[in-house]
């Protein structure tokens, strides 16, 4: 009977090894009020993380948020989260509009926070939100909204490799420093319009298969958009690269908008393919007219 007992749990062990096991939000926002790390690896989290939980909170009535009135409550994370293959079955909630009340609620993250090949099958909500040291995201999966909305980050940031399956909205967030979302997937909107980046940008080889929307972004470095894929409308309207750009071997199979956008040296555009409609109207490189600039390079 021994022997059987061992020979099961021998063949049973590689699939037990690969087990997720389940770990309850609650659990890991507890921690964080002990001011311990949460540190997983390969488990299942159920429910909501839900940062309004945080009991080091503060109310602000003077936090400027654009087109509201609210009163607003600040929730400071002061231990670091990291997380490896891990899926997330509920929302991750830093950031809270309660209409009924006039109240926002924020969560500010002052210590590292990595996500490292997990899954996030609800929103993941982090709008206004801070980070104030190491913030990495590496392989990710967002199968429902990414809100990063207004989002700054102080660090390097990594994205790289990640798969939004649904909106991915960076609109006004601010990256201090390198950024790499390469190798990334976007299956719906990428709304990147009015963020900055005040240092070099990587796009190399990612898929955008609806709207990719960078108007009025601001990047301060130079931007590497090289072997990526625009499936449909890419609108660079106003927008502007003061350091240089690569578009080598990119593919735009719609509407690409480049109007108004001005260009400086250097610009890559080696074997770049335009299979739909092209707006350069007032587009400039080095304060020279478009096509003028590209006909005296050639």
């Amino acid at each position: 009977m021994k022997n059987l007992f061992l020979t099961i749990t021998l063949l049973l062990f590689p699939f037990l090894a690969f087990m997720q096991v389940s770990v309850d939000a609650n659990e890991i926002i507890a921690k964080l009020n002990k001011g311990e790390a949460a540190h997983y690896e390969n488990v299942t989290i159920s429910g909501d993380i839900d940062f309004r939980l945080i009991e080091d909170k503060e109310k602000d009535s003077d936090f400027e948020v654009v087109f509201k009135d609210n009163v607003t409550y600040k929730y400071h994370v002061n231990a670091p989260l990291k997380f490896s293959n891990c899926t997330f079955n509920g929302k991750f909630i830093a950031y809270f509009n309660d209409d009924d009340n006039d109240e926002l609620h924020i969560a500010f993250f002052h210590e590292d926070v990595v996500f490292n090949k997990c899954t996030f099958k609800d929103d993941f909500l982090v709008k206004y939100s801070e980070f104030d040291k190491l913030a990495s995201f590496p392989g990710n999966t967002f199968e429902e909204l990414a809100l990063f909305k207004y989002v700054e980050f102080e660090s390097e940031i990594d994205f790289t490799n990640s798969v939004f399956e649904d909106d991915a909205n960076f609109k006004y967030t601010k990256f201090s420093k390198y950024t790499n979302f390469s190798n990334s997937k976007f299956r719906e909107e990428a709304n990147f319009k009015y963020s900055e980046f005040e240092d070099k940008i990587e796009f190399v080889n990612c898929e955008f298969y609806d709207l990719a929307n960078f108007k009025y972004t601001d990047f301060d470095e130079y931007v590497d958009f090289s072997g990526s894929k625009f499936q449909s409308d890419a609108i660079f309207k106003y927008t502007k690269f003061p350091d240089g750009i690569s578009f080598e071997n990119a593919y735009f199979d719609d509407f690409a908008d480049f109007k108004y956008a001005k260009f400086y040296d250097p610009v890559k555009l080696n074997n770049v393919t335009f299979d739909g409609e092209t707006s350069f109207k007032y587009t400039q490189i080095e304060g020279k007219e478009f096509v003028t600039y590209l006909l005296n390079n050639k």
